[in-house]
């Protein structure tokens, strides 16, 4: 299945790569930190755990959105036709 917006305009394309580049670095950092170095008290580090995880899950899945708007914008650099004078 392809992504729709692999053909949209190169400010769309953009845009999603600069939000969802934004998002995933901030939801990956985060998760992975608190994974790292949880600073909860052990009654509350099952739910940290599941929310951290779910937070890198978060972040990849914006990471793929994010490379797939990299697909849209190379997808439209190869198939610009040639100006003709």
């Amino acid at each position: 299945m392809k992504f729709p917006i692999i053909r949209e305009s190169y400010f769309l394309n953009i845009v999603i790569l600069v939000c969802s580049l934004f998002v995933s670095w901030f939801t990956l950092s985060f998760g992975i930190a608190n994974l790292i170095s949880p600073e909860v008290s052990e009654e509350y580090l099952f739910q940290n755990t599941i929310v951290c995880t779910i937070l890198c899950v978060i972040g990849v899945a914006f990471l793929l959105i994010a490379f797939a708007s990299i697909q849209g914008i190379l997808y439209k650099i190869k198939n610009r036709s040639p100006v003709k004078n």
